[in-house]
């Protein structure tokens, strides 16, 4: 790609995280807190994405300034260096105590996550300390070798967009910095078929082009967006064949939405961390309608009782199973039930990637095969052509039982970051119901 790295990335981003472990343990970073952190800092600096860390540093920056909401889409916030470097993020590393008075440190080991579980006082100064950490590991996000790919996909308001350019500018200053586009269709984003009609271009992020170059350069990939502005076209892979580095940013309503809530309650959303959000229930996220309809007929249904179970059930409703034979998608609620209720299930029970990853590591398989049989099973594996590959597998029998329940699984991470989302919701309609009425539920009126 003939678009120029960004000088000095690595120092950039390592002084910044080195800030951040300063602030969030201030009596020394535990041992094992700071393995996780050299580990991914050494699989970064032999990757290509130091560009894109650097990246999502300065964007993140520039979101705390302008006090507008940003996230982070897909597996990638499973990385601790993004939560060092990030903004509306959660601490990835496994549930931990920590005292900031004395640097007591005591690692929990839990399929729970650190806000599910309850305060205590320090047992060495007595002080009242609160757990952390969501349980992802490193192979999340950079797989076995580090070559896993890494997507940087922003979720962000409209009014984001002109300071995400600002930045862009500034890291190229000899690049053009142009508006990218997708096509937009009736049903989402989508291939279109016969059935289907583009109705407009939808901003997506900008392209960097090579120095020298414009958009004239181009001209199988100009149209133009909605207000008449030309703009670049096509998928990130093809625009990459044309040498363009391409920033994503999907403006999406509920973002805009939170940023309404933060103007109208004076509270903002990079204050609602996850220990500002324990006492979310999952009857508080069901009635800001924000789940989708799968979800909320299993929140409904089985009244889950922590962040991880609501991580759980939401998977639920974006994996897809073996066993479901409803054309429209949803789950059949009794195979589903059946599929709980299997002897299998209740010693395995596993819900996203992740889980089937830390049962196999709990059983004493070698953390490569443990992720590479994850891998599979995500893929649909034990349930597809590929099962006699699978079934060779040296792993339990019981995980191999449960797997076969699954067609593709999703990511925990982008579940947290849906239920956290959502838990944001809910906290300002806790605190002002009046104005989360007249933001969310008039707006759908």
């Amino acid at each position: 790609m003939n678009i120029p790295h960004i000088e000095h990335a690595l120092d950039h981003i390592i002084a910044a995280c080195q800030k951040k472990l300063s602030l969030l343990y201030p009596q020394g970073i535990p041992e094992p807190i700071c393995n996780r952190y050299n580990k991914e800092l050494t699989l970064l600096s032999h990757s290509n994405y130091i560009d894109d860390f650097e990246i999502l540093r300065l964007l993140s920056e520039e979101a705390q300034k302008s006090s507008v909401p940003m996230h982070m889409r897909g597996t990638a916030m499973g990385s601790f260096i993004y939560y060092l470097l990030g903004v509306n993020c959660f601490n990835p590393l496994p549930v931990h105590y920590y005292c900031t008075d004395c640097g007591y440190y005591e690692e929990i080991h839990t399929h729970l996550f650190g806000i599910d579980l309850p305060s205590k006082k320090c047992p060495q100064c007595g002080k009242d300390i609160t757990a952390d950490g969501f349980n992802l590991s490193p192979e999340s996000v950079w797989g076995n070798d580090g070559k896993k790919i890494i997507s940087f996909d922003y979720t962000v308001s409209t009014e984001f967009f002109p300071f995400a350019r600002r930045v862009l500018t500034s890291i190229y200053p000899n690049n053009p910095i142009i508006p990218w586009g997708m096509f937009q269709l009736e049903a989402g984003f989508l291939i279109p078929d016969n059935d289907e009609q583009i109705i407009g271009i939808t901003p997506a992020g900008y392209a960097v082009l090579p120095a020298g170059n414009t958009i004239q350069d181009y001209p199988d990939l100009i149209s133009y967006l909605e207000d008449g502005e030309p703009c670049i076209t096509g998928g990130g892979w093809e625009l990459s064949v044309h040498l363009l580095k391409t920033i994503r940013l999907c403006p999406l309503d509920y973002i805009d939405e939170l940023l309404s809530l933060q103007r109208a309650t004076g509270i903002y959303t990079n204050e609602l961390t996850p220990n500002t959000l324990r006492d979310i229930t999952w009857s508080n996220i069901y009635n800001t309608t924000m789940l989708n309809n799968t979800a909320r007929i299993l929140f409904h249904e089985m009244k889950p009782k922590t962040f991880k179970d609501m991580v759980d059930l939401n998977a639920s409703s974006h994996s897809s199973f073996s066993w479901n034979k409803n054309a429209a998608g949803n789950i059949d609620f009794f195979y589903f039930q059946k599929m709980l209720s299997s002897d299998a299930f209740k010693k395995y029970p596993c819900f996203t990637r992740e889980d089937f990853f830390d049962y196999l590591i709990e059983f004493g398989i070698e953390r490569s095969l443990a992720f590479e049989a994850a891998e599979q099973i995500r893929k649909g594996y034990a349930s597809s052509s590929n099962k006699e590959q699978f079934d060779k597998l040296p792993i339990p029998d019981d995980i191999k039982k449960v797997a076969r329940n699954y067609l593709y699984l999703f990511p925990r991470a982008h579940e947290i970051e849906y239920i956290l989302l959502y838990a944001q919701f809910a906290y300002y309609a806790k605190i002002n119901s009046r104005a989360f009425s007249k933001i969310i539920f008039n707006k759908k009126n």
